[in-house]
């Protein structure tokens, strides 16, 4: 069973070399390593060089984190396909034991959690839950998922049924819809115990950043369109993520209202334009419900 792991970057030179030597020092005899560079702007590419055949690079033009999963899947041959950022990296021997965990069960993913500490080791035992939550997510549901990018896996053929993925330049649509679609569309696994490193840092996009609050329901907004356009089976979670979506926005926009209200009054041309944006989002999923074009 061959693996490919698909790392994802866009100016993270400064933590691409550790990323990558932390999967071609894994003890999994067949594997490969795909590294799609977005267009990055610093070292990135001449780091990428460096590393000559062992790597496979796919350079391209910057489009965001989604058309990187296009791309990296497109040059990707492995049966089971990893995902993981380039400022992240894999803990020691943790492709040979996820790859034994979908030779022992019947799943079509693998999601395992992650540790922000750089120096922890490889648990010595695995926490495996199995995990068939297709019934809920028909019926509207929202299944525990907390693992990030970096810590996601799945058969080609299950991925196959979700990439390509739409596309945008900022992180809009990106793990959440992924992972949503895997579960609803097959049987997995998560392993409790971490196998992967996340970093967090300054130069994170979503994660712990004070963005987080402002790209959340935008989020949930297009993950929530996107799942009930293309699937059918959730168009009832699709609708309950854009509800929760336009829920937060209007939070936000009362929030900062009621802020500007107090400071200085001032012009609302923006939330006007948020507003604008929210009248569509439920237009189009109406749209989408009673089967007409998005």
């Amino acid at each position: 069973m061959k693996l490919s792991v698909l790392i994802n970057n866009f100016n993270y030179g400064q933590f691409l070399r550790p990323c990558i030597d932390s999967v071609l020092s894994q003890n999994y005899p067949d594997f490969e390593v795909v590294v799609v560079d977005d267009g990055s702007t610093d070292d990135s590419r001449v780091i990428l060089a460096s590393y000559g055949t062992r790597i496979r690079s796919v350079l391209k033009e910057n489009g965001g984190q989604a058309s990187s999963f296009n791309a990296g899947f497109d040059a990707a041959s492995g049966d089971i396909l990893f995902l993981l950022d380039a400022d992240d990296a894999f803990l020691p021997g943790k492709l040979a034991r996820i790859a034994e965990i979908y030779d022992r069960n019947e799943i079509d993913w693998c999601f395992d959690r992650v540790t922000t500490k750089e120096d922890d080791q490889p648990p010595g035992e695995l926490q495996v839950t199995l995990f068939d939550k297709r019934d809920t997510l028909r019926k509207g549901g929202f299944p525990s998922l907390p693992v990030p990018t970096s810590g996601l896996s799945f058969r080609r053929a299950l991925l196959s049924q979700i990439l390509p993925m739409s596309v945008a330049t900022d992180v809009v649509l990106s793990d959440n819809y992924i992972k949503f679609a895997a579960a609803y569309l097959g049987r997995g696994a998560i392993i409790e115990t971490p196998l992967t490193f996340q970093r967090i840092h300054a130069s994170n996009r979503y994660t712990g950043t004070s963005r987080a609050k402002t790209l959340r329901p935008r989020i949930m907004i297009a993950t929530g369109l996107e799942l009930a356009r293309r699937y059918d089976g959730l168009q009832a979670l699709g609708k309950s993520l854009v509800a929760g979506g336009i829920a937060q926005t209007t939070s936000l926009l009362k929030l900062r209202s009621e802020a500007r209200n107090t400071v200085a009054g001032g012009p609302f041309g923006q939330d006007a334009a948020i507003e604008v944006a929210l009248m569509a989002a439920r237009k189009r999923l109406g749209n989408i419900l009673r089967g007409g074009q998005s």
